[in-house]
């Protein structure tokens, strides 16, 4: 038999959040082992007597909001990776969010099968992204230079970024072995690039792809 995902929910709503939970655990091997008011319940529960696979996190909450509590999170090292799961759909808060580290964002509108397909993505691929979040990243670009131009990436890193972002999702020893150098090259690769670039994961990784221009939004678009 199948070991269920483990998974905290943080939601100051009690009837939605033990909604949420009877849904997600009808939906396939998953199991809400705990569940959370608000943010500060979370951390103050650091260190978790069991951590789960995965935190699914509301945002707009009393005493700390998602966006402080996946600060704290990152503050204290803890990486369990975090979905958003809110009614906010503000773009700039969407990128900001990914940029801090988050795996994943969906409207509490979503239909059981997305929702399915985000809990899924993140577990076994890290990330999930969405048109929700290509329409952020296009309307953050549109009539702007970016932020953060690619001319301060090495063409070496840039190569790496792109096979970081390719749809056949390869890991770093296969980029490694791809571009004829040694795993420790390709960490410093991408420690360069979160250094450059302020980013802290390799879902920033591929959101600053499509930024840049590197990772074109069709191809995104093709991997939800």
């Amino acid at each position: 038999m199948q070991t269920p995902v483990s998974i905290f929910l943080i939601d100051d709503h009690p009837i939605v959040r033990n909604g949420i939970r009877s849904l997600i655990e009808s939906m396939g091997p998953y199991k809400v082992i705990r569940q959370f008011d608000n943010g500060q319940d979370l951390i103050d529960a650091i260190p978790f007597d069991e951590a789960p696979q995965l935190m699914i996190l509301d945002l707009a909450m009393p005493v700390m909001d998602g966006k402080e509590t996946v600060k704290q999170l990152r503050a204290l090292n803890v990486n369990i990776p975090v979905l958003i799961l809110t009614l906010e759909t503000d773009e700039q808060t969407i990128i900001e969010l990914f940029r801090m580290g988050i795996r994943g964002y969906l409207p509490k509108s979503s239909t059981a099968e997305i929702l399915k397909k985000a809990i899924d993505d993140v577990i076994h691929t890290g990330y999930y992204h969405n048109e929700i979040l290509i329409k952020a990243l296009t309307a953050n670009t549109e009539d702007k230079a970016p932020q953060q131009p690619l001319v301060h990436a090495t063409e070496r890193e840039a190569e790496f970024l792109r096979l970081v972002c390719d749809e056949q999702e390869y890991t770093y020893e296969q980029i490694a072995h791809m571009m004829g150098i040694s795993r420790r090259t390709v960490d410093g690769h991408r420690e360069s690039l979160f250094e450059k670039f302020n980013i802290k994961s390799k879902t920033g990784l591929v959101l600053f792809a499509i930024k840049s221009g590197i990772y074109k939004v069709e191809q995104a678009k093709t991997q939800r």
